[in-house]
């Protein structure tokens, strides 16, 4: 958890925000989504095929600081 808001974006699906901080409700589909100061945010998503894909901040400060991983999706 941080201190800041961070827009999470998930490059190669879309995805639905089921819950914020533990409130469940029926999101919106989208590749990217606002996770709030200290807060939480569950999706549900697709994965699809097996493929190496990105998730990032879209903050270019936290982006080029190594605020990214990869989202792997295996067989």
């Amino acid at each position: 958890m941080s201190m800041m808001a961070h827009p999470m974006h998930l490059h190669g699906h879309a995805f639905q925000v089921v819950s914020t901080g533990g409130a469940r409700f029926a999101g919106a589909v989208r590749d990217t989504v606002h996770v709030p100061p200290m807060g939480m945010v569950t999706v549900a998503v697709d994965a699809g095929e097996a493929a190496r894909w990105m998730l990032h901040c879209h903050h270019m400060p936290h982006l080029s600081t190594g605020m990214m991983t990869e989202f792997a999706v295996s067989a």
